[in-house]
């Protein structure tokens, strides 16, 4: 049975169940897209070097229940919700001005699910919203600002040609403040499976939220989309680190709505072997005075592939609107390949936006300089390229977090041939 004929009577089940004043009618919307578009494939211009297709095509098959446990060992030291595959642990911490829920439990934050149109927009994202059965509800009240990070464990354990559908939801009352931590990880995953996760979040006024991802799934594949709404003087910021899995991709979105807005997106990735990993990026301005930065860089060996897609789009209306964006990258073999594209879609006549991509090769002179100096060949590489990173790991406020990501990264580095 294809995904989607299946997709359609685990739909029929759900719709049965849910009240018509639910998601009945965002459920309904999501199938109709979805069964219009299809599963995306290279023939379409944001696929074209990503073939996701070819996992369906397999013979995909939706995953019930919980997958064997895979805890993250305490990445960071904070309060933990727990996803195994794509069922949620409902021993959820306790944090002052954060109340945590499942969709089902949390009534009054119902109508944010599917607010933001992405089910309407993005492939994977309507399947997701036909399929999903439980989203974590995360709520932070208005100017609740807890000190620790919060770590949500994404525990992957999939099996052959198994499908997983997750689903986060993260509304902040104005003035409140939250630090999360998404950690993919799990060993025994087929490299046939395919994990598909949304995250919506809703920044209020003078809210600030920041998303940190690190991405580390061996041989399985993911599919991660993020949709933020930032109102007025909100922040948001994302970084993510990707150091293993077959095929990554990362949509993220970003909807600037209020004045004086900001957003700050950045991520480091490490491929090498076959691995393809993919980071999607819109940033829409859609009002005056505000800005949003974009760093991006990569290090890529063996037969790996790279892509980044990063669309600026200034709307008629945004004024004043400040947007860079950058791309860097290295190329460590002959036989790895970079795919980049920034773009700028700019519809006002007031701003300052900027965009640019470099793809090369590590700088010999750099390194003999340092093997002057007494480092090893392998040392003085695993220096240059740690400094290569730095300036996007500095942008992950967490010290704790920043510390594993920087140990993880050097423990690759220096144990590449």
């Amino acid at each position: 049975m294809s995904i989607l004929k299946e997709t359609t009577e685990v739909l029929g089940h759900l719709l049965e169940a849910m009240p018509s004043d639910s998601l009945f009618a965002i459920r309904e919307e999501a199938a109709s897209f979805l069964h219009e578009k299809g599963i995306p494939s290279k023939r379409h211009e944001d696929w074209k070097y990503t073939n996701i297709k070819r996992l369906f095509d397999h013979g995909l098959t939706i995953a019930s229940g919980e997958g064997q446990e895979t805890r993250d060992e305490g990445i960071v030291p904070a309060p933990t919700v727990q996803f195994s595959n794509s069922s949620v642990n409902r021993n959820f911490p306790t944090i002052d001005g954060v109340t945590f829920n499942l969709f089902s439990d949390a009534s009054e934050l119902n109508k944010f699910i599917g607010k933001s149109g992405i089910h309407n927009k993005q492939e994977l994202a309507a399947l997701n919203t036909t399929l999903f059965t439980d989203a974590l509800v995360i709520h932070v009240e208005k100017n609740a600002q807890p000190t620790q990070s919060l770590l949500i464990d994404h525990g992957v354990s999939a099996a052959e040609s198994e499908f997983l559908n997750s689903r986060i939801l993260i509304v902040l009352e104005d003035g409140a403040k939250l630090n999360c931590v998404h950690h993919f990880h799990g060993e025994a995953i087929s490299d046939n499976s395919l994990v598909n996760h949304v995250t919506e979040a809703f920044i209020g006024a003078n809210a600030s939220l920041e998303l940190n991802f690190l991405q580390e799934i061996g041989t399985g594949n993911l599919v991660n989309t993020t949709e933020v709404n930032v109102e007025r003087d909100g922040r948001f910021t994302t970084n993510t680190v990707q150091l293993s899995g077959k095929l990554i991709r990362n949509n993220t979105n970003v909807r600037i709505a209020g004045q004086n807005a900001e957003a700050h997106l950045n991520g480091f990735y490490m491929i090498d072997g076959n691995d393809l990993y993919d980071n999607h990026t819109l940033v829409d301005h859609l009002v005056p005075n505000c800005q949003s930065n974009e760093v991006y860089k990569g290090l890529l060996s063996g037969k790996a592939t790279g892509v980044f897609n990063g669309k600026v789009h200034v709307h008629r209306d945004a004024q004043k609107t400040n947007a860079y964006q950058q791309n860097k990258n290295i190329l460590l073999s002959d036989t790895a390949t970079m795919n980049s594209k920034p773009e700028l879609e700019i519809y006002a006549d007031d701003v300052k936006c900027s965009h640019g991509s470099t793809t090369g090769q590590l700088d010999e002179d750099a390194v003999f300089y340092l093997r002057s100096r007494g480092l090893s060949h392998k040392g003085a590489i695993a220096l240059l390229l740690t400094a290569f990173a730095s300036d996007v790991l500095e942008q992950v406020s967490d010290e704790g977090l920043r510390a594993v990501l920087e140990e993880k990264i050097q423990s690759r580095l220096f144990g590449m041939e």
